[in-house]
């Protein structure tokens, strides 16, 4: 059994520890596989839904258990692209080919941050400024426990301009994190 396959049994215990560091491990390999629907719907919310469904399924007593090598990732990824899939739909846009078409997903337990890429955002979140830092921070920081409405009001911020000051400062680290040599397409990858 890998670790990762172990971390979703712990969640099934309702252990929102084990939870997390599961969602920790498959969050980026669950946004890599809906990459074909970035134009269409919002990602972000598909991988937050997902994951909300994942937790659901962990304390769902009467679910039948996952099994295989990376089970919990392999159906988190095929509940996301349904979502992707579903919202696309509804909002009239093109759908994407069959999810059976894309390359297998899988987390490898050596991946890990990178130290050098780990310092270079940290310095261009420091380099923004101090309204622009603190939204995203504020994101940041809370893991997506509150939603952007009651991020924005402990900001004193309307939720629109708190999604505009987002956007801005994911533009501005995007822009610094380039000036410092990193590929943006290679590391999310």
């Amino acid at each position: 059994m890998s670790e990762l396959d172990g971390l979703w049994e712990q969640a099934g215990g309702s252990d929102p520890q084990a939870f997390g560091q599961w969602a920790g491990r498959v969050e980026r390999p669950v946004r890599l596989y809906l990459r074909p629907w970035a134009a269409r719907v919002d990602v972000e919310c598909i991988v937050q839904e997902a994951l909300l469904r994942m937790w659901v399924r962990a304390n769902d007593g009467e679910a039948e258990p996952l099994t295989g090598e990376n089970a919990s990732l392999r159906w988190c990824c095929r509940v996301a692209w349904n979502l992707a899939r579903n919202e696309a739909r509804k909002r009239g846009r093109e759908v994407v080919t069959d999810p059976q078409e894309m390359p297998e997903t899988s987390v490898s337990p050596e991946e890990h941050s990178s130290p050098g890429l780990r310092r270079a955002i940290a310095e261009c979140v420091q380099a923004l400024g101090e309204k622009l830092r603190s939204v995203l921070l504020a994101r940041l920081e809370d893991h997506g426990l509150r939603g952007d409405l009651a991020l924005a009001e402990s900001l004193d911020m309307t939720k629109n301009t708190f999604l505009q000051n987002i956007v801005r400062a994911r533009k501005q680290v995007a822009a610094c994190l380039e000036g410092k040599g990193v590929a943006l397409e290679e590391s999310v990858r």
